[in-house]
């Protein structure tokens, strides 16, 4: 019946094509665990389908039920090995011994496939052939539960798996699974319970994931030969299938076939004809579809060879001779067309090999040239060019065009700790995770040391922070090298195309703006440009450059804020505090400028500077007041780290002759000072000159009792923090305020409370045995005039 040799025939169809997709993806990586799991799952789908094309083409009931028991064998394993495939697909370790997945399988094939009488097969006879009807025993059910169990089980694995790079091929295979799984339940479960005669159709529609699945391998090792795009499958299913249908009517011919007397032919001669196009459809195969088109001509002809052969044994008759030395011939053809493909390929080859080595040479030279050696990424060259061309296909306004500039905080760290090489490594890896995040369309640069641009273009500007996001979460995971992990934070800055430039230097020089903002707000994080930042920036460079000439142009001043003793309410010493009138800003308060001269190394000059006006003033001092006056002067730590500072300050004394005991050097407490021994040692090295040293703003940073026992420490000064908590009602900040000045009175030492501003604090502070006061609520800090003009009103 034509029905029954139709879905034969599409059954050999899908097995032609699966064992090709099956060797191809095997042959090109035999230790992939997942092309193992792969040529199994095509395994059991042929041994499901020639079984099924047994029960199909016989006309014996007893050759039906052992196709359908061989078929076993293969639905029975097909649906655990679809399950293990996902599972080594998506990543997933097989946790335990994955072997007990099969023992479903395994007792699906003892009662389904073994002929212990274990399950009756129903079959019926029907113009498809012959047809397992279910009775829906105990054993079926089984089956439905473990079918569905395990392939629901692969869906839902499908969708958990987290893939950026393999999208569409996830969606494509889950898609062709789904469809697969809902047609097939209907047509060889659901269907044939409500009495509608069908062949399984299963296995046909099971071919369609099966291609998609080697595309998708095929994306995953893109050095896979022989599996090319969904259109030659087409082109190999097509070619098989008519192969098969034209065999199928070479067996089934007869000398009084309705054909044969339709077209007026004898048999040999209408025989002949389709020798000629199982011929032709072979050679088209294999030059049409190269390796993929020799495996399957090989198959399909190796197979009617074999057919051939056994019906001459069989028969003892002459006629399959014709067909067999056709057969050899076409195999022999194929294997010549082969060879010569694979000649002609070595000589072009060959030719060429020069001309390649000359493009080699042309991409060394350009490599060089625009890309980094380290990285592998672009470098600032290539990517100027690529920005100045990206601006000039903007003009529709579509897109917004962005760059992105990115520093790493604590990159020198690494360098300094681990040493270049491993820097080196760091900043490769880093690259790395710098592509994976980005789009293909964007383009990422190395600038230079630990700096990188990033050339984004999306439709609106959320989307850019969309990006920025996804770098900052990316850049929490540490790289890992030999065991041990190095964190990158990183600041980014970004410019927009076109209100914060036109051309790519501008964008460029916006973004390292922002980036230096980003930083200055704490480092770790992105701030978009703007003209407020580029303004503070501006600023900010404007008075550096202004800073360098503030001493030679006399615009730096000393101010003097008075210390007031708590017992006599009078005078006893002053803090010098250094300011800086700005011909183009004004007055510049030192929260900003004193970091800019840190950055610069302009503070030790500046320090000098106040040093020597101390000096001076508190001489001057001296002379109209009959009390013994103290000055204190602040020191950095970065003033400390200076190899000459004992020796500048020891001059300094010398030529201004002031007495070094009514001098107090005022260091705040932090991290580094505590950390560097140098520093200690420099504490010491003061010491040694006669001047008294203070802890400032104690109990804000660092603070440790070891170090106030072991450093000569003279003074402590209760920050402004504390105090304000007077006024507040705070209990806790007034216990601590009793507990420092108890402190340091068991130690010998003085105390200094900064920052009040009110009767009720100086009260507090009075009773509790703090020495001396300094705040608003007596003085701001003064200039000499004002102070010598006030001398009486601020208790001399």
């Amino acid at each position: 019946m034509l029905s029954t040799s139709l879905f034969a025939m599409l059954y050999i169809t899908v097995c032609t094509v699966s064992l090709v997709t099956g060797i191809l993806v095997l042959q090109n990586d035999r230790s992939s665990k997942t092309n193992h799991a792969y040529f199994a799952l095509v395994v059991s789908l042929i041994i499901w389908t020639l079984g099924l094309t047994v029960s199909t083409v016989t006309s014996s009931i007893t050759i039906a039920v052992w196709g359908q028991m061989v078929s076993s064998y293969g639905w029975a394993n097909l649906y655990a090995i679809l399950l293990v495939f996902v599972l080594r697909l998506t990543g997933r370790k097989e946790r335990g011994n994955h072997y007990a997945l099969f023992i479903p399988p395994i007792l699906l094939m003892v009662v389904y496939g073994l002929p212990l009488n274990l399950y009756a097969y129903n079959l019926e006879f029907s113009p498809f052939g012959w047809l397992f009807t279910s009775t829906n025993t105990f054993w079926d059910y089984v089956f439905y539960v473990y079918f569905t169990g395990y392939t629901l089980l692969s869906l839902f694995l499908l969708i958990a798996w987290k893939t950026e790079t393999e999208k569409h091929q996830k969606k494509q295979i889950l898609l062709s699974l789904s469809v697969a799984f809902l047609v097939g339940s209907a047509s060889d479960i659901y269907l044939p319970s409500f009495g509608v005669q069908l062949p399984q159709l299963a296995p046909i529609i099971l071919v369609v994931p099966i291609v998609l699945i080697a595309q998708a391998l095929r994306s995953r090792n893109p050095v896979v030969t022989g599996i090319d795009a969904a259109p030659r499958y087409t082109y190999i299913f097509v070619g098989v299938a008519l192969y098969v249908l034209i065999s199928v009517l070479q067996v089934r011919l007869t000398a009084s076939s309705s054909i044969l007397m339709a077209l007026n032919l004898n048999e040999s001669t209408f025989r002949g004809i389709i020798t000629q196009l199982q011929m032709f459809i072979s050679i088209y195969l294999v030059m049409r579809q190269k390796k993929t088109g020799v495996i399957a001509a090989l198959l399909i002809n190796g197979a009617n060879l074999v057919s051939s052969v056994l019906y001459l044994i069989r028969t003892n008759s002459p006629d399959p001779i014709p067909g067999i030395i056709s057969y050899i011939a076409v195999m022999l053809l194929i294997y010549l067309i082969r060879v010569f493909e694979q000649r002609s390929e070595w000589y072009i080859s060959h030719i060429d090999s020069q001309r390649s080595e000359l493009e080699k040479s042309q991409d060394r030279l350009y490599s060089l040239a625009f890309y980094d050696s380290l990285t592998k990424l672009p470098n600032r060259d290539y990517f100027i060019n690529h920005v100045d061309q990206t601006i000039t296909t903007l003009s529709d306004g579509r897109q917004k065009l962005a760059i992105l500039f990115l520093d790493f905080d604590s990159f020198k760290s690494i360098n300094d700790t681990a040493g270049h090489a491993t820097g080196d490594l760091v900043l490769s890896k880093i690259a790395q995770v710098l592509v994976s995040v980005l789009d293909k369309e964007d383009v990422i640069a190395r600038f230079g040391g630990d700096e990188f641009l990033v050339e984004v273009r999306r439709p609106k500007e959320e989307d850019l922070l969309l990006v920025t996001n996804a770098i900052m979460q990316a850049l929490k995971n540490p790289i890992v090298l030999e065991q041990e992990e190095y964190f990158l934070p990183a600041s980014i800055g970004v410019s927009i195309h076109p209100a914060d430039g036109r051309d790519a230097h501008t964008l460029i020089m916006n973004a390292d703006i922002a980036m230096y903002s980003a930083k200055a707000k704490g480092k770790n994080q992105v701030v978009f440009c703007n003209e407020e930042v580029k303004a503070q920036t501006t600023r900010r460079l404007r008075l550096t450059n202004g800073l360098y000439r503030a001493l030679d142009r006399n615009e730096l001043f000393v101010m003097y804020q008075p210390q007031m003793c708590t017992e006599t309410q009078k005078v006893c010493g002053f803090e010098a505090l250094v300011r800086w009138n700005n011909p183009e800003y004004g007055l510049v308060q030192p929260l900003f400028f004193i970091p800019l001269a840190e950055q610069t190394g302009l503070i030790r000059p500046i320090g000098m500077f106040v040093f020597e006006q101390a000096c001076r003033q508190l001489i001057a001092f001296q002379q109209t007041c009959q009390e013994r006056l103290t000055m204190s002067v602040n020191r950095s730590v970065v003033q400390l780290k200076d190899a000459r500072i004992v020796e500048n300050m020891k001059k300094i004394l010398k030529k201004t002759g002031v007495d070094v005991h009514a001098l107090q050097i005022e260091i705040t407490e932090s991290a580094t000072f505590l950390d560097e021994p140098i520093l200690l040692e420099r504490i010491f090295e003061l010491k040694q000159l006669g001047l008294s040293l203070a802890v400032d703003d104690f109990g804000t940073g660092h603070s440790s009792f070891s170090r106030l026992k072991t450093y000569p420490i003279d003074q402590l000064k209760i920050d402004i923090e504390f105090v304000q908590g007077i006024t507040t009602g705070s209990d806790k900040d007034k216990a601590l305020i009793k507990s420092i000045i108890q402190t340091a009175k068991n130690l010998g030492m003085e105390v200094l409370a900064e920052g009040v501003e009110t009767e009720e604090q100086l009260q507090f502070l009075s009773l509790h045995g703090c020495d001396k006061v300094q705040g608003f609520y007596f003085s701001k800090p003064l200039k000499v005039e004002e102070i010598i003009a006030n001398n009486q009103q601020i208790a001399f």
